[in-house]
């Protein structure tokens, strides 16, 4: 008993990292490109190719659920086993949505960057 919680319990925990930390460290590498000219372009990309990628895991799983056989839903474990697979639904659906989210801001962010004026000089250019 005691292995059977300790093995569900890691495999939260990698779940957890894979879903949370991962998109993190992409974050975290966007908040330190500080400069002036952020390439939102590439950022809107990236996130809605993890969006894409959340959305073909929600697939998987669905199809996956789908083709299990019935007899493998019964028994001791398989109500555990739905709610595990409706449970990584559901946190791939947040991720696909937070992606999209981040998305839409760059893509913001890159049209208002296309309208913005550069100065070369510190603007004491006399005519």
């Amino acid at each position: 008993m005691k292995t059977q919680t300790l093995q569900n319990f890691t495999r939260s925990v990698i779940a957890a990292f894979i879903v949370f930390a991962l998109p993190m460290s992409a974050f975290a590498a966007e908040q330190n490109a500080q400069s002036d000219r952020v390439d939102h372009d590439a950022l809107v990309q990236y996130y809605e190719a993890q969006a894409d990628e959340m959305l073909a895991k929600i697939d998987e799983q669905i199809d996956a659920l789908k083709h299990k056989s019935r007899s493998s839903f019964f028994g001791k474990h398989g109500q555990d086993i739905k709610n595990h697979v409706k449970y990584k639904i559901h946190e791939y659906e947040k991720a696909a949505e937070e992606s999209m989210e981040k998305a839409a801001y760059h893509k913001q962010m890159a049209e208002e960057q296309e309208y913005k004026p550069v100065f070369a000089g510190s603007g004491n250019t006399k005519s």
